[in-house]
């Protein structure tokens, strides 16, 4: 099977990259996949003259020198001090695009919005498919759709209104936000950014965010460096979800992924029943969910929000059902 033209520049860049030595044209020929297809000598030559124009064109910084081939004075090789990118720094909104571009990239399935946010990365030179340092998912449907509204709106300094339920609320109100950053959090998503009816900066959910829309008001506060937006993040974070140090009975037999996130085990015979008392460490949220779904194979004793989480999804669960 022939190669492809943009197979064989690949090939070529990669072969000249990985070596500080200047190798012939013949070397590179033995070397480099696609150019076997030549038939002879004078027809690689040609193709090889032209590779190495395309090449220099497209700003590779292809470099000659002296090879170590015996009879061959002319080698070529690419230096990494001329090819290699220089570390790139992002702002904390150009972070969340590129975690919002990554995730619906993979998902496959793209609404307007998530394609409007690709379409401006790729214009300002940043290839969503490349891998960008982070693995994120998005769950919901519809969590997704919003982050790239979000991020949309972070990356062309624009308002994002929307309807905000808090944890435990039944009623919602009306938000406006110039968002900084958008991104997830130990699996949850989250909107940081400057809050205009508050005054100030806020987080939300946006598991917890409605009828998301960008707005026609544009930024009005400094979006502060990148420490300090994850900074707010994770004080939020903290203050929502917090890690606890809890102690929850599991069943005997029960429970497996308690057990498996435990830390210290002793056996325990609690409520006419065998088990053991589990020592964890875990963010409140998760842990309650965990707890809460073993139904009476689990009972949180400690701490004390853990019981009354844990009792709010039970209670919750019951009125759903009748």
């Amino acid at each position: 099977m022939s190669t492809s033209k943009s197979q064989r520049l690949v090939n070529l860049v990669i072969c000249l990259r990985s070596t500080n030595a200047y190798l012939s044209a013949d070397e590179i020929r033995r070397m480099v996949q696609g150019y076997d297809d030549c038939e002879n000598e004078a027809a690689y030559l040609r193709m090889f003259e032209r590779d190495k124009r395309e090449l220099r064109d497209a700003g590779v910084p292809l470099e000659q020198g002296a090879s170590l081939a015996h009879g061959s004075p002319a080698g070529y090789r690419i230096p990494a001090r001329d090819y290699e990118l220089p570390e790139i720094t992002l702002t904390a909104e150009q972070t969340g695009v590129l975690a919002v571009a990554a995730e619906v990239w993979r998902e496959g399935e793209r609404s307007a919005r998530a394609d409007g946010a690709l379409a401006k990365l790729t214009a300002a030179g940043i290839d969503p498919v490349r891998d960008v340092g982070t693995t994120v998912s998005v769950e919901d449907p519809a969590e997704l759709a919003t982050a790239a509204v979000v991020a949309e709106a972070a990356a062309e300094g624009a308002v994002v209104t929307f309807s905000h339920t808090p944890a435990g609320a039944t009623e919602s109100s009306d938000r406006r936000v110039e968002p900084w950053w958008t991104g997830s959090r130990h699996g949850h998503w989250y909107l940081v950014g400057h809050d205009q009816d508050r005054g100030e900066p806020r987080t939300f959910r946006l598991i917890r965010m409605s009828d998301v829309r960008l707005g026609r008001g544009r930024r009005t506060a400094p979006v502060p460096p990148t420490e300090r937006v994850l900074a707010l993040l994770d004080d939020a974070v903290s203050r929502l979800n917090p890690v606890v140090q809890a102690t929850v009975w599991a069943a005997g037999g029960r429970a497996a992924e308690l057990r498996a996130m435990a830390r210290a085990e002793t056996p325990a015979h609690r409520f006419d029943r065998s088990g053991t008392d589990l020592e964890l460490s875990a963010p409140l949220g998760e842990l309650s969910s965990l707890v809460a779904a073993q139904g009476a194979d689990a009972v949180a004793l400690r701490p004390a929000e853990l019981r009354v989480r844990v009792v709010s999804i039970l209670t919750a669960a019951e009125e759903a059902i009748r």
